[in-house]
């Protein structure tokens, strides 16, 4: 089996700091208040629309080339945001490759602008399992910060879940910025052998 063309692990921390998930309960309820589900549907109906007037004025391969670069670094700050905020990790978001987080886009294929808009549609159905995957791991974040604040420690479950939450969303937003060709997908390829 291939691998997916966006590329999302993390290695979680032995230990995690309990005044970590207070720090991160306070920014949570921060996003709350400021009304964050009104942002994410401006942003799923937006960006398609501003990815169709770039390839409109400079063209899908330039926009592969020039753009490109600039939103995986966006999106691998937004990425280990999310890692932060669900207790993957104690380390502060960052736009340069390394830490804990390994995320990284091949950008692929040939966009043109009605293909962009197109994945307003073609999205739908993984932004439901996007929610659904959102929904269960609002429930296990819960659990996770219970246990966290007891012994320090995230179940490997609930980080094995909250991991493929993410990478799912990340794969998603890639696909809706038409990065990449390739829908996205729970599956994770299994690591390459090691080299004798």
């Amino acid at each position: 089996m291939s691998s997916h063309p966006v590329r999302f692990r993390i290695e979680p921390p032995a230990r995690l700091e309990r005044i970590h998930v207070v720090i991160r309960l306070a920014l949570l309820l921060a996003l709350g208040m400021l009304g964050c589900s009104a942002v994410y549907w401006l942003l799923y109906l937006a960006l398609p629309a501003l990815v169709a007037l770039f390839i409109l004025q400079k063209g899908g391969e330039r926009y592969l080339s020039d753009g490109a670069p600039r939103i995986v670094r966006g999106l691998r700050w937004l990425a280990g945001g999310y890692a932060y905020l669900w207790l993957l990790t104690d380390a502060l978001p960052t736009t340069e490759i390394g830490g804990p987080l390994d995320f990284d886009v091949e950008v692929s294929g040939a966009p043109t602008a009605a293909s962009a808009l197109l994945r307003l549609v073609f999205s739908l159905p993984a932004l439901l399992m996007a929610c659904v995957l959102s929904l269960a791991a609002t429930f296990l974040w819960l659990v996770g910060a219970i246990v966290v604040l007891i012994n320090q420690r995230m179940p490997e479950a609930i980080t094995d879940f909250l991991t493929l939450a993410l990478r799912y969303q990340s794969r998603l937003i890639a696909y809706h910025l038409s990065l990449v060709e390739r829908y996205p997908s729970l599956k994770e390829a299994p690591p390459a052998p090691a080299a004798a």
